[in-house]
């Protein structure tokens, strides 16, 4: 007989890597065929901008998830629930109530993780430190991170042995095996993600601005949605930088689009401030990109310094530059870290992969006592 699975988790809109990962599950014929499943959406935003911030939709949309959550619990035994917990800020309290009536029908609980932020919550306040023991204490609760670097996070109120470790996968994108490096002159170096000062984008701009220094020939294109950077302030901190005939930017793109852009280019930046994980990274990857990317969260797990990339210190544009002068100067080192990126892309980061590794720990925390 199946287990019996609620899967309460982010289903976009908004995307985001929780959203993504959330919609693959739902949509996972594995994890379908292995579990009587039912799902809840947890997103209560409908745009990347409206995130942790208030509003009578959501106040609403709150109401009718505890209804929605108790509903289900009511209706049938789940053997299992399993939430995408947000760690910190406005939504880890929405995900609060969810969880503790979950813990008032004494389910077995697995909380996925797909940020962090937990350690810095418990600094703010006292009622955060109990929340948190209450919400992630208990043999019937387990947590699942992305990679164990972020461990720290929730070592407070999780011991290890109620900790599984499931690193995110992507489906395998069609145009990557076109996706072979030419010699471009200049070198093409791509960032693609949120326009946000978290993201590094600055950080990206100061370090180009070195290379302009040094006459060396490059192009930096950025790809994203503008949030808190807008377009008229990058282009103001591009024209302060003396970046204006070298950097690019283009908006969000998506799809063949963003493909292209990947095939295009030939060194992958990531300088994130605050990353649990970075499923663009995946991208870059097997469109068999160097990847140069900061050393935040789980990244390392996911970049090998000096094998599939290098990873440098966050905010830090003068390590980032001699990293990116390196791989401009050196196109055999971007070939060989390109490829043995693509070759760890299949081998651990496909879809396929994280749909087998969930199903496993499902089955297995099922099944313990």
């Amino acid at each position: 007989m199946k287990r019996k699975i609620l899967f309460i988790l982010h289903l976009p809109p908004p995307v985001h890597g929780a959203a993504l990962m959330g919609n693959y599950v739902k949509m996972s014929d594995k994890i379908n065929d292995n579990f009587e499943c039912n799902f809840i959406n947890l997103s209560a935003s409908t745009n990347i901008g409206s995130i942790g911030k208030l509003g009578i939709k959501k106040a609403f949309f709150f109401f009718q998830l505890l209804l929605s959550t108790i509903r289900a619990l009511v209706k049938k035994n789940h053997d299992i629930c399993y939430v995408t917990m947000t760690s910190n800020g406005a939504a880890f309290y929405k995900d609060f109530f969810v969880v503790a009536i979950l813990k008032v029908f004494r389910k077995k609980i697995l909380l996925h993780f797909h940020n962090k932020g937990v350690e810095e919550g418990t600094k703010k306040n006292k009622i955060n430190f109990l929340l948190y023991k209450f919400i992630l204490g208990g043999k019937k609760t387990r947590v699942v991170l992305l990679s164990p670097n972020l461990y720290y996070d929730v070592k407070r109120y999780v011991d290890q042995k109620r900790v599984y470790y499931c690193a995110n996968g992507i489906p395998v994108c069609k145009d990557s095996i076109f996706s072979e490096k030419k010699n471009n002159d200049p070198v093409r170096l791509l960032f693609l993600s949120n326009m946000m000062m978290t993201k590094g984008v600055f950080v990206l701009l100061e370090a180009c601005a070195q290379l302009k220094k040094r006459n060396i020939p490059f192009e930096c294109h950025f790809v994203g949605d503008w949030l808190d950077i807008t377009e008229t302030s990058f282009h103001q901190k591009a024209t302060e930088l003396n970046l204006s005939n070298s950097v690019y930017a283009y908006g969000k793109k998506y799809d063949e689009e963003k493909n292209l852009f990947y095939q295009q280019s030939d060194i992958f930046i990531f300088p994130s401030l605050n990353e649990a994980f970075g499923l663009v990274l995946l991208e870059a990857m097997q469109f068999n990109l160097p990847i140069i990317a900061s050393n935040e969260g789980g990244i390392p797990d996911v970049v090998l310094d000096n094998e599939t990339g290098y990873i440098v210190l966050k905010n830090d544009p003068d390590e980032l530059a001699a990293r990116l002068i390196c791989l401009i100067n050196n196109p055999s080192l971007r070939e060989t870290m390109g490829l043995a990126g693509k070759k760890r892309f299949e081998e651990n980061f496909t879809l396929s992969k994280f749909e087998e590794r969930l199903t496993n720990i499902i089955s297995e925390f099922a099944d313990a006592a």
